[in-house]
């Protein structure tokens, strides 16, 4: 009876709290820690920033990337001791959960973009920003769709 009780009582907190992606459990392990810094912010701060970006393509296929961002993490460790250490560790933890790994080019530096779903509908993409002397791993939770258009001039 005492466990009814107590599922009564805890059951309504549950289903309104915010549900967690999967890599909140690697800001949760590094968030805390001297040589790397972060931030989250969602909710009302981001009620007004509807996504909608128009980029073109290999070819003539334009890309528009739709979207409502619900949330937005960063971690970002600079500190030589351990850059990489913690790089692979990221990169190793977003491989593990099975998120898509997207290659960007970035003036030569190779970026990846992680999502997960599907290719064209996806809701978590986290960047993964590699530099000389810094990892970034940026988060946006939210719910995003990616369509595709032949472009005409």
């Amino acid at each position: 009876m005492r466990q009814l009780i107590l599922i009564a009582v805890l059951l309504p907190f549950m289903a309104c709290s915010q549900p967690k992606g999967k890599a909140d459990e690697l800001y949760e392990k590094y968030d805390p820690k001297p040589y790397v810094s972060g931030f989250s912010f969602g909710g009302s701060l981001l009620s007004a920033l509807p996504l909608d970006i128009d980029f073109t393509a290999s070819g003539d296929l334009e890309r528009t990337l739709n979207g409502e961002i619900k949330r937005i993490q960063w971690l970002k460790v600079s500190d030589d001791r351990y850059l990489e250490e913690v790089t692979k560790d990221w990169e190793r933890f977003l491989k593990r959960t099975g998120y898509n790994k997207v290659e960007l080019d970035n003036d030569g530096e190779k970026n990846y973009i992680y999502t997960r779903g599907s290719r064209t509908h996806f809701d978590e993409a986290h960047f993964l920003i590699k530099e000389d002397n810094m990892t970034m791993l940026l988060t946006v939770y939210g719910d995003f769709t990616l369509n595709k258009k032949l472009h005409e001039d």
